[in-house]
């Protein structure tokens, strides 16, 4: 099953996704277990505040942490971090990225989309929007998420399949992610 993380990994880098899920080498990026911990340090601090990840308290009926979903008809998983429910019966997931660099990236951009497909197959809604939280900067960016956004997310998952499934390994990203990648020092002997 292709989850929310492995979209995340394809648009850092498709060479990602081949070394975590064809050849199941374990990634070294220290950054995640501290980006983990601090998710959990800032879900606990929500409870704190007036508002919801930019939300006022009195607009939010439900916060679910940790919110698994999947769609077995598209082989699709993910994690989302936060699974807000507002009065009005909309659903936002939220995805809380612990990093230096608090702008959308595509693989952020993606993994929203992904969870909003995720809320639409599990709760037959129609999920329009999502936000990434940024702790480090206590800022948030809205994600605005369209019908043809999810269509395309489908062409991702099928993509990423395909590198699952294939004994090619995938073309290289752009080299200014390489300095920050798990898989560097294993990387450059399958050029």
């Amino acid at each position: 099953m292709v989850s929310s993380n492995d979209l995340y990994e394809y648009f850092y880098c498709p060479r990602e996704v081949y070394f975590m899920k064809k050849l199941r080498l374990p990634s070294e990026k220290r950054k995640m277990q501290m980006g983990r911990d601090e998710q959990e340090r800032e879900v606990k601090r929500v409870s704190e505040r007036n508002d919801v990840f930019g939300i006022s308290r009195e607009d939010v009926a439900k916060i679910e942490q940790n919110k698994y979903l999947e769609s077995l008809d598209i082989d699709f998983c993910g994690i989302m971090d936060v699974l807000l429910t507002l009065n009005d019966g909309e659903m936002i997931p939220v995805d809380i990225k612990y990093t230096a660099f608090p702008h959308l990236q595509p693989g952020r951009v993606k993994q929203i989309i992904g969870y909003a497909l995720l809320i639409d197959r599990n709760y037959d809604k129609n999920t329009c929007r999502g936000i990434i939280y940024y702790p480090m900067q206590n800022k948030q960016d809205t994600v605005k998420v369209s019908p043809g956004d999810k269509s395309m997310l489908l062409m991702d998952i099928e993509r990423i399949k395909r590198i699952i499934l294939s004994d090619k390994v995938p073309r290289k990203t752009a080299s200014k992610n390489c300095g920050y990648c798990g898989y560097l020092k294993i990387c450059g002997s399958f050029d």
